[in-house]
Protein backbone atom coordinates (compact mmCIF):
# COMPACT_ATOMS: atom_id res chain seq x y z
CA UNK A 1 0.00 0.00 0.00
CA UNK A 2 1.47 3.39 -1.04
CA UNK A 3 2.52 5.37 2.01
CA UNK A 4 0.35 8.67 1.90
CA UNK A 5 -1.20 11.06 4.89
CA UNK A 6 -4.74 8.65 4.64
CA UNK A 7 -2.78 5.32 5.15
CA UNK A 8 -1.02 7.13 7.86
CA UNK A 9 -3.37 8.20 10.10
CA UNK A 10 -5.68 4.93 9.64
CA UNK A 11 -2.26 3.07 10.46
CA UNK A 12 -1.46 5.18 13.58
CA UNK A 13 -4.72 5.24 14.85
CA UNK A 14 -5.53 1.37 14.94
CA UNK A 15 -1.80 0.84 16.18
CA UNK A 16 -2.03 4.22 19.01
CA UNK A 17 -5.11 5.57 19.29
CA UNK A 18 -4.41 7.94 22.15
CA UNK A 19 -2.34 9.86 20.15
CA UNK A 20 -5.17 10.96 17.75
CA UNK A 21 -7.82 13.38 18.37
CA UNK A 22 -11.06 13.52 16.52
CA UNK A 23 -13.04 16.67 16.88
CA UNK A 24 -16.28 15.92 15.80
CA UNK A 25 -17.91 19.62 16.39
CA UNK A 26 -17.74 22.29 14.40
CA UNK A 27 -14.03 25.04 15.68
CA UNK A 28 -12.80 27.80 13.49
CA UNK A 29 -10.32 28.16 11.37
CA UNK A 30 -9.90 31.78 12.34
CA UNK A 31 -7.62 31.94 15.56
CA UNK A 32 -9.93 28.34 17.72
CA UNK A 33 -7.97 25.53 15.92
CA UNK A 34 -4.61 27.20 17.20
CA UNK A 35 -6.09 28.11 20.72
CA UNK A 36 -6.72 24.87 21.52
CA UNK A 37 -3.21 23.70 20.27
CA UNK A 38 -1.43 26.23 22.81
CA UNK A 39 -4.13 24.56 25.80
CA UNK A 40 -2.66 21.00 24.50
CA UNK A 41 0.31 22.52 24.22
CA UNK A 42 0.39 24.35 27.63
CA UNK A 43 -0.43 20.42 29.38
CA UNK A 44 2.52 18.91 27.33
CA UNK A 45 -0.52 17.69 25.31
CA UNK A 46 0.81 17.46 21.80
CA UNK A 47 -1.82 14.76 19.84
CA UNK A 48 -2.41 14.90 16.07
CA UNK A 49 -6.05 16.77 15.71
CA UNK A 50 -8.42 16.11 13.39
CA UNK A 51 -11.30 19.11 13.02
CA UNK A 52 -14.25 16.76 11.06
CA UNK A 53 -16.14 19.99 10.87
CA UNK A 54 -13.70 23.06 10.67
CA UNK A 55 -15.42 26.46 9.57
CA UNK A 56 -13.95 28.28 6.96
CA UNK A 57 -12.93 32.10 6.81
CA UNK A 58 -16.32 33.15 6.21
CA UNK A 59 -17.57 30.91 9.55
CA UNK A 60 -19.30 28.52 7.31
CA UNK A 61 -18.71 25.08 7.80
CA UNK A 62 -15.61 23.39 5.03
CA UNK A 63 -16.26 20.07 3.57
CA UNK A 64 -12.81 19.31 3.93
CA UNK A 65 -11.32 18.26 6.98
CA UNK A 66 -8.74 20.10 8.63
CA UNK A 67 -5.68 18.05 10.19
CA UNK A 68 -2.86 19.53 12.49
CA UNK A 69 -0.39 19.00 15.42
CA UNK A 70 1.07 15.98 12.69
CA UNK A 71 4.15 16.09 13.31
CA UNK A 72 4.01 18.00 17.16
CA UNK A 73 5.34 15.00 18.79
CA UNK A 74 8.79 13.85 19.03
CA UNK A 75 8.43 10.36 19.39
CA UNK A 76 5.96 9.85 16.12
CA UNK A 77 8.16 11.59 14.31
CA UNK A 78 10.94 9.56 15.14
CA UNK A 79 9.24 6.83 15.10
CA UNK A 80 7.92 7.17 11.53
CA UNK A 81 10.79 7.55 10.28
CA UNK A 82 12.47 4.46 12.12
CA UNK A 83 15.25 6.24 14.62
CA UNK A 84 15.14 6.49 18.47
CA UNK A 85 13.92 9.79 19.64
CA UNK A 86 16.95 10.69 21.49
CA UNK A 87 19.16 10.02 19.23
CA UNK A 88 17.70 12.18 15.77
CA UNK A 89 21.18 13.32 15.73
CA UNK A 90 23.32 11.14 15.40
CA UNK A 91 20.87 8.84 12.98
CA UNK A 92 18.92 11.17 10.79
CA UNK A 93 22.10 11.82 8.45
CA UNK A 94 23.14 8.24 8.39
CA UNK A 95 19.24 7.40 7.13
CA UNK A 96 18.94 10.52 4.52
CA UNK A 97 22.75 8.96 3.59
CA UNK A 98 21.61 5.80 2.96
CA UNK A 99 18.33 5.95 2.02
CA UNK A 100 18.26 8.18 -1.13
CA UNK A 101 15.61 6.57 -3.38
CA UNK A 102 15.10 8.07 -7.05
CA UNK A 103 10.93 9.08 -7.51
CA UNK A 104 8.44 7.29 -9.91
CA UNK A 105 6.54 9.25 -12.54
CA UNK A 106 2.89 7.85 -12.82
CA UNK A 107 0.17 9.03 -15.19
CA UNK A 108 -2.51 11.45 -14.01
CA UNK A 109 -5.11 8.69 -14.12
CA UNK A 110 -3.62 7.05 -11.45
CA UNK A 111 -2.69 9.71 -9.67
CA UNK A 112 -5.10 10.60 -5.96
CA UNK A 113 -4.47 14.34 -6.02
CA UNK A 114 -5.90 14.09 -9.67
CA UNK A 115 -9.54 12.87 -8.75
CA UNK A 116 -10.73 16.63 -8.51
CA UNK A 117 -9.41 19.43 -10.97
CA UNK A 118 -10.18 23.20 -11.10
CA UNK A 119 -9.23 25.73 -13.05
CA UNK A 120 -10.20 29.27 -14.20
CA UNK A 121 -13.16 30.05 -12.38
CA UNK A 122 -13.20 27.27 -10.48
CA UNK A 123 -10.59 28.03 -8.47
CA UNK A 124 -11.21 29.32 -5.32
CA UNK A 125 -9.08 28.73 -2.00
CA UNK A 126 -11.43 29.89 0.33
CA UNK A 127 -13.27 26.67 -0.07
CA UNK A 128 -10.61 25.30 2.44
CA UNK A 129 -10.09 26.07 6.45
CA UNK A 130 -7.27 28.06 5.47
CA UNK A 131 -6.17 29.10 9.09
CA UNK A 132 -5.67 32.36 10.72
CA UNK A 133 -3.11 32.00 13.63
CA UNK A 134 -2.61 34.82 15.46
CA UNK A 135 -3.99 38.13 16.57
CA UNK A 136 -1.66 40.58 14.36
CA UNK A 137 -1.70 37.96 11.42
CA UNK A 138 -3.27 40.00 8.07
CA UNK A 139 -5.29 37.17 7.77
CA UNK A 140 -5.54 33.10 6.55
CA UNK A 141 -2.08 31.37 5.59
CA UNK A 142 -1.26 28.02 3.85
CA UNK A 143 1.41 27.06 6.38
CA UNK A 144 2.13 23.50 5.85
CA UNK A 145 2.48 24.37 1.73
CA UNK A 146 5.84 23.00 0.30
CA UNK A 147 6.16 25.25 -2.45
CA UNK A 148 8.16 23.67 -5.23
CA UNK A 149 10.08 25.61 -8.28
CA UNK A 150 12.65 24.33 -10.29
CA UNK A 151 15.70 25.92 -11.75
CA UNK A 152 15.30 26.95 -15.11
CA UNK A 153 18.89 25.70 -16.29
CA UNK A 154 18.95 22.23 -15.28
CA UNK A 155 14.88 21.52 -14.84
CA UNK A 156 16.16 20.29 -11.56
CA UNK A 157 13.17 20.77 -8.55
CA UNK A 158 13.60 22.45 -5.14
CA UNK A 159 10.77 21.71 -2.69
CA UNK A 160 10.84 23.88 0.39
CA UNK A 161 8.21 24.49 3.80
CA UNK A 162 7.77 28.45 2.91
CA UNK A 163 4.32 30.38 4.19
CA UNK A 164 1.81 31.72 1.82
CA UNK A 165 -0.79 34.36 2.49
CA UNK A 166 -3.95 34.00 0.89
CA UNK A 167 -5.59 36.93 -0.84
CA UNK A 168 -8.09 36.08 -2.76
CA UNK A 169 -10.03 32.77 -4.42
CA UNK A 170 -7.00 32.66 -6.79
CA UNK A 171 -4.08 34.73 -5.65
CA UNK A 172 -2.09 34.13 -2.51
CA UNK A 173 1.57 36.00 -1.45
CA UNK A 174 4.44 33.23 -1.07
CA UNK A 175 7.54 34.65 1.28
CA UNK A 176 10.53 33.07 0.70
CA UNK A 177 14.13 34.07 2.42
CA UNK A 178 16.25 35.94 -0.17
CA UNK A 179 19.14 33.24 0.48
CA UNK A 180 16.28 30.50 0.06
CA UNK A 181 17.03 27.92 -3.08
CA UNK A 182 13.16 29.07 -4.26
CA UNK A 183 14.03 32.65 -4.10
CA UNK A 184 17.17 31.63 -5.84
CA UNK A 185 15.23 29.83 -8.76
CA UNK A 186 12.62 32.69 -9.10
CA UNK A 187 15.67 35.31 -9.80
CA UNK A 188 16.77 33.43 -12.74
CA UNK A 189 13.54 33.25 -14.18
CA UNK A 190 13.11 36.63 -13.57
CA UNK A 191 16.68 37.08 -15.08
CA UNK A 192 15.12 35.84 -18.50
CA UNK A 193 11.99 38.43 -17.93
CA UNK A 194 9.83 35.27 -17.38
CA UNK A 195 6.92 34.17 -14.90
CA UNK A 196 7.76 31.20 -12.47
CA UNK A 197 5.83 28.31 -12.75
CA UNK A 198 5.41 27.14 -8.86
CA UNK A 199 3.45 24.76 -7.58
CA UNK A 200 2.51 24.61 -3.65
CA UNK A 201 1.52 20.65 -2.47
CA UNK A 202 -0.12 20.30 0.98
CA UNK A 203 -0.58 17.08 2.88
CA UNK A 204 1.11 13.74 2.77
CA UNK A 205 3.02 11.16 5.01
CA UNK A 206 4.88 12.78 7.74
CA UNK A 207 8.47 10.41 6.70
CA UNK A 208 7.59 12.62 3.26
CA UNK A 209 7.27 15.80 4.97
CA UNK A 210 10.53 15.49 7.08
CA UNK A 211 12.61 14.25 4.23
CA UNK A 212 11.53 17.25 2.61
CA UNK A 213 12.89 19.68 5.19
CA UNK A 214 16.67 18.08 4.28
CA UNK A 215 19.22 20.33 3.44
CA UNK A 216 20.21 20.54 0.25
CA UNK A 217 22.86 21.82 -2.47
CA UNK A 218 21.10 23.88 -5.46
CA UNK A 219 19.89 22.31 -7.74
CA UNK A 220 19.19 19.40 -6.32
CA UNK A 221 15.68 17.47 -5.53
CA UNK A 222 14.10 16.89 -2.40
CA UNK A 223 12.03 14.03 -3.98
CA UNK A 224 14.76 11.28 -3.63
CA UNK A 225 15.51 12.55 0.51
CA UNK A 226 11.73 11.72 0.69
CA UNK A 227 11.91 8.65 -1.29
CA UNK A 228 14.67 7.66 1.11
CA UNK A 229 12.59 7.81 4.64
CA UNK A 230 9.69 6.82 3.34
CA UNK A 231 10.84 3.48 2.24
CA UNK A 232 9.52 3.26 -1.14
CA UNK A 233 9.60 5.99 -4.42
CA UNK A 234 7.74 8.67 -3.92
CA UNK A 235 5.06 8.94 -6.37
CA UNK A 236 5.32 12.25 -8.75
CA UNK A 237 3.01 13.13 -11.36
CA UNK A 238 2.81 16.15 -13.88
CA UNK A 239 0.99 19.25 -12.83
CA UNK A 240 -1.46 20.39 -15.05
CA UNK A 241 -0.08 23.94 -15.95
CA UNK A 242 3.17 22.78 -16.85
CA UNK A 243 3.41 19.42 -17.69
CA UNK A 244 6.12 17.62 -16.67
CA UNK A 245 8.31 20.78 -16.44
CA UNK A 246 7.27 20.74 -13.09
CA UNK A 247 6.15 17.81 -10.75
CA UNK A 248 4.22 17.08 -7.67
CA UNK A 249 3.50 14.40 -4.98
CA UNK A 250 0.71 12.43 -6.63
CA UNK A 251 -0.42 11.11 -3.25
CA UNK A 252 0.01 14.70 -1.75
CA UNK A 253 -3.94 15.57 -0.25
CA UNK A 254 -3.90 19.14 -2.20
CA UNK A 255 -1.93 20.66 -4.63
CA UNK A 256 -1.72 24.31 -5.83
CA UNK A 257 -0.63 25.70 -9.03
CA UNK A 258 0.44 29.16 -10.68
CA UNK A 259 2.81 31.78 -11.48
CA UNK A 260 4.92 33.80 -9.93
CA UNK A 261 4.38 37.00 -11.93
CA UNK A 262 7.86 38.13 -13.03
CA UNK A 263 9.42 41.91 -11.47
CA UNK A 264 6.38 42.08 -8.66
CA UNK A 265 6.00 42.05 -5.22
CA UNK A 266 3.50 43.09 -2.90
CA UNK A 267 3.33 43.74 1.19
CA UNK A 268 2.99 40.28 3.27
CA UNK A 269 2.69 40.28 7.17
CA UNK A 270 2.99 40.89 9.84
CA UNK A 271 3.20 37.15 10.70
CA UNK A 272 3.63 34.99 13.63
CA UNK A 273 6.91 33.82 13.40
CA UNK A 274 9.04 30.03 14.27
CA UNK A 275 10.85 32.18 17.23
CA UNK A 276 7.05 32.71 18.84
CA UNK A 277 7.15 36.54 18.09
CA UNK A 278 5.61 38.91 15.20
CA UNK A 279 7.92 39.35 12.30
CA UNK A 280 7.55 42.31 10.68
CA UNK A 281 6.17 43.06 7.00
CA UNK A 282 8.00 42.67 4.79
CA UNK A 283 7.74 42.72 0.44
CA UNK A 284 6.76 39.16 -1.05
CA UNK A 285 6.37 37.41 -3.81
CA UNK A 286 2.94 36.71 -5.16
CA UNK A 287 1.31 33.37 -6.80
CA UNK A 288 -1.42 33.93 -9.59
CA UNK A 289 -3.06 30.50 -9.34
CA UNK A 290 -4.17 28.76 -12.41
CA UNK A 291 -5.26 25.69 -11.00
CA UNK A 292 -6.19 23.15 -8.09
CA UNK A 293 -6.00 19.44 -8.06
CA UNK A 294 -6.75 17.26 -4.55
CA UNK A 295 -8.27 14.18 -3.70
CA UNK A 296 -11.72 13.65 -2.91
CA UNK A 297 -12.45 14.72 0.77
CA UNK A 298 -8.92 15.62 0.59
CA UNK A 299 -7.45 16.47 4.35
CA UNK A 300 -6.19 20.12 4.57
CA UNK A 301 -3.33 19.97 6.60
CA UNK A 302 -2.07 22.74 8.70
CA UNK A 303 1.01 23.83 10.71
CA UNK A 304 1.14 26.21 14.08
CA UNK A 305 4.09 28.69 13.24
CA UNK A 306 5.63 28.80 16.79
CA UNK A 307 4.29 25.25 18.28
CA UNK A 308 6.48 21.65 18.16
CA UNK A 309 4.15 21.35 14.89
CA UNK A 310 6.52 23.14 12.52
CA UNK A 311 9.49 23.05 14.82
CA UNK A 312 10.39 19.66 15.24
CA UNK A 313 9.77 18.58 11.78
CA UNK A 314 12.47 21.51 10.72
CA UNK A 315 14.67 20.60 14.18
CA UNK A 316 15.59 17.10 13.24
CA UNK A 317 18.34 17.67 10.43
CA UNK A 318 19.19 21.05 12.32
CA UNK A 319 20.57 18.64 15.22
CA UNK A 320 21.84 16.22 12.71
CA UNK A 321 24.04 19.19 11.10
CA UNK A 322 25.64 20.07 14.35
CA UNK A 323 26.33 16.57 15.10
CA UNK A 324 27.26 15.71 12.18
CA UNK A 325 30.01 19.03 11.80
CA UNK A 326 30.91 18.77 14.80
CA UNK A 327 31.78 15.29 15.71
CA UNK A 328 34.75 16.27 13.26
CA UNK A 329 36.22 18.93 14.90
CA UNK A 330 35.43 16.87 18.31
CA UNK A 331 35.30 13.29 18.29
CA UNK A 332 33.62 13.59 21.94
CA UNK A 333 30.15 14.61 21.16
CA UNK A 334 28.07 11.92 21.97
CA UNK A 335 24.43 13.69 21.27
CA UNK A 336 22.60 17.45 20.17
CA UNK A 337 19.54 18.39 20.73
CA UNK A 338 17.96 21.62 19.30
CA UNK A 339 15.08 22.23 22.47
CA UNK A 340 11.18 23.47 21.79
CA UNK A 341 11.66 26.10 24.72
CA UNK A 342 13.88 28.56 22.95
CA UNK A 343 12.24 28.20 19.38
CA UNK A 344 16.25 26.88 17.59
CA UNK A 345 17.94 30.10 19.68
CA UNK A 346 19.79 27.31 21.85
CA UNK A 347 21.38 23.84 21.07
CA UNK A 348 22.48 21.39 23.65
CA UNK A 349 25.37 19.79 22.89
CA UNK A 350 26.53 16.41 25.22
CA UNK A 351 30.39 15.68 25.22
CA UNK A 352 32.21 12.86 27.22
CA UNK A 353 34.76 15.53 28.24
CA UNK A 354 38.27 13.51 28.37
CA UNK A 355 40.51 17.12 27.88
CA UNK A 356 40.60 20.92 28.73
CA UNK A 357 39.06 22.98 26.09
CA UNK A 358 36.64 21.12 24.31
CA UNK A 359 33.49 23.16 25.32
CA UNK A 360 35.04 26.28 23.33
CA UNK A 361 35.73 24.02 20.58
CA UNK A 362 32.34 22.55 20.43
CA UNK A 363 30.65 26.02 20.65
CA UNK A 364 32.45 27.73 17.97
CA UNK A 365 32.32 24.72 15.41
CA UNK A 366 28.23 24.47 16.21
CA UNK A 367 27.49 28.28 15.45
CA UNK A 368 28.33 28.22 11.70
CA UNK A 369 26.20 25.16 11.37
CA UNK A 370 22.62 27.58 11.41
CA UNK A 371 22.29 30.80 11.61
CA UNK A 372 19.32 30.73 13.91
CA UNK A 373 21.37 29.30 16.76
CA UNK A 374 22.49 31.65 19.08
CA UNK A 375 23.54 30.19 21.78
CA UNK A 376 25.29 26.76 22.10
CA UNK A 377 25.75 24.80 25.49
CA UNK A 378 27.71 22.34 26.34
CA UNK A 379 27.41 20.00 28.83
CA UNK A 380 28.37 16.45 30.36
CA UNK A 381 27.06 12.97 29.81
CA UNK A 382 25.32 12.37 33.14
CA UNK A 383 23.05 15.36 32.17
CA UNK A 384 20.12 14.87 30.20
CA UNK A 385 19.67 16.96 26.95
CA UNK A 386 16.49 16.74 26.84
CA UNK A 387 15.65 17.92 30.04
CA UNK A 388 15.94 21.71 30.21
CA UNK A 389 16.03 21.84 34.38
CA UNK A 390 18.75 19.70 34.19
CA UNK A 391 20.91 21.85 31.38
CA UNK A 392 19.70 25.05 33.49
CA UNK A 393 21.34 23.28 36.88
CA UNK A 394 24.66 22.34 35.04
CA UNK A 395 24.47 26.23 33.83
CA UNK A 396 23.84 27.13 37.21
CA UNK A 397 26.22 24.76 39.24
CA UNK A 398 29.15 23.85 37.26
CA UNK A 399 30.22 27.39 35.43
CA UNK A 400 31.81 30.54 36.01
CA UNK A 401 30.82 32.89 33.92
CA UNK A 402 34.46 34.75 33.62
CA UNK A 403 36.25 32.12 31.93
CA UNK A 404 33.28 29.90 30.93
CA UNK A 405 30.85 31.87 28.71
CA UNK A 406 32.36 33.01 25.18
CA UNK A 407 30.98 36.16 23.44
CA UNK A 408 31.36 36.43 19.89
CA UNK A 409 30.53 39.64 18.51
CA UNK A 410 29.29 40.60 15.09
CA UNK A 411 28.30 36.95 13.68
CA UNK A 412 25.54 36.20 11.15
CA UNK A 413 22.44 36.22 13.15
CA UNK A 414 18.82 35.40 11.57
CA UNK A 415 16.86 38.56 10.85
CA UNK A 416 14.00 36.98 12.95
CA UNK A 417 15.70 37.54 16.40
CA UNK A 418 13.88 40.24 17.75
CA UNK A 419 16.76 41.54 19.71
CA UNK A 420 18.89 42.32 17.11
CA UNK A 421 18.73 46.33 16.26
CA UNK A 422 16.59 46.86 13.14
CA UNK A 423 17.52 46.02 10.43
CA UNK A 424 19.96 43.86 10.64
CA UNK A 425 21.37 40.36 10.21
CA UNK A 426 24.39 40.66 12.16
CA UNK A 427 24.59 40.49 16.15
CA UNK A 428 26.08 38.70 19.49
CA UNK A 429 26.14 35.10 19.85
CA UNK A 430 28.27 32.59 21.92
CA UNK A 431 27.98 29.99 24.23
CA UNK A 432 28.18 28.23 27.77
CA UNK A 433 30.80 25.61 28.41
CA UNK A 434 28.64 23.64 31.41
CA UNK A 435 30.95 21.21 32.08
CA UNK A 436 32.74 20.21 35.21
CA UNK A 437 36.60 20.74 35.09
CA UNK A 438 38.68 17.38 34.64
CA UNK A 439 41.09 15.64 37.41
CA UNK A 440 44.07 17.51 37.99
CA UNK A 441 46.29 15.11 36.20
CA UNK A 442 45.93 11.28 34.87
CA UNK A 443 44.55 8.52 37.03
CA UNK A 444 44.02 11.43 39.83
CA UNK A 445 40.48 11.52 41.37
CA UNK A 446 38.08 14.30 40.16
CA UNK A 447 37.34 16.40 43.20
CA UNK A 448 34.03 18.00 41.95
CA UNK A 449 31.43 17.45 44.28
CA UNK A 450 29.48 14.22 43.72
CA UNK A 451 25.70 14.53 42.45
CA UNK A 452 23.08 12.89 44.96
CA UNK A 453 21.79 10.00 43.93
CA UNK A 454 19.57 7.19 45.64
CA UNK A 455 21.34 3.61 45.74
CA UNK A 456 20.23 2.11 41.96
CA UNK A 457 18.97 -1.37 43.63
CA UNK A 458 16.57 1.16 45.75
CA UNK A 459 15.59 3.41 42.87
CA UNK A 460 14.92 -0.14 40.75
CA UNK A 461 12.99 -1.39 44.07
CA UNK A 462 10.23 1.46 44.57
CA UNK A 463 7.18 2.32 42.15
CA UNK A 464 5.03 5.09 42.68
CA UNK A 465 2.00 2.97 41.52
CA UNK A 466 2.47 0.93 44.46
CA UNK A 467 1.99 3.76 46.74
CA UNK A 468 -0.07 6.04 45.39
CA UNK A 469 -3.69 5.41 43.43
CA UNK A 470 -3.37 6.86 39.45
CA UNK A 471 -6.86 9.21 40.23
CA UNK A 472 -5.22 10.70 43.15
CA UNK A 473 -1.40 10.81 41.43
CA UNK A 474 -3.00 13.05 38.20
CA UNK A 475 -4.90 15.12 40.53
CA UNK A 476 -1.88 16.30 42.86
CA UNK A 477 -0.31 19.48 41.38
CA UNK A 478 2.96 20.13 39.74
CA UNK A 479 5.43 23.13 40.46
CA UNK A 480 6.59 26.24 39.00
Amino acid sequence: MTKDLRTFLQEWEEKSPGDILRIDKEISANYEVTALQWKLGALGKYPIIICEKPLKVDGTPSEYPLVVNLTANRYICAEVIGIRPDRVAAEYNRRMAEARVAPVVISKDQAPVKEVIKSGEKVNLWEFPVVTHHVLDPGPYITAGYVTTYDPDTGISNTALQRCQVKGRNKTGFYADSHSHNARNVRKFWEANQDVPVAVWIGHHPAALIGGQQRLGHPESHYPSMGGLLGEPLRIVPTETFGDKLMVPADAELVIEGYIPKHTYEAEGPFGEYTGYVGPQRPSFLINVTCVTHRRNAYYQDIAVGQPDTLIVSNFPMEARVYEVVRQVCPDVTNVHIPLSAHRFHCYVQVKKTRAGVGKEVILAALPCDIRIKHVIVVDEDIDIFDDKQVLWAIGSRTQWNRDVYILPDLPMSALDPSLSAPGTYGCRGGIDATKPLPLGPGLPNHFAQVNRVPSEVMEKIRVEDFVEESKLRAFRGTF
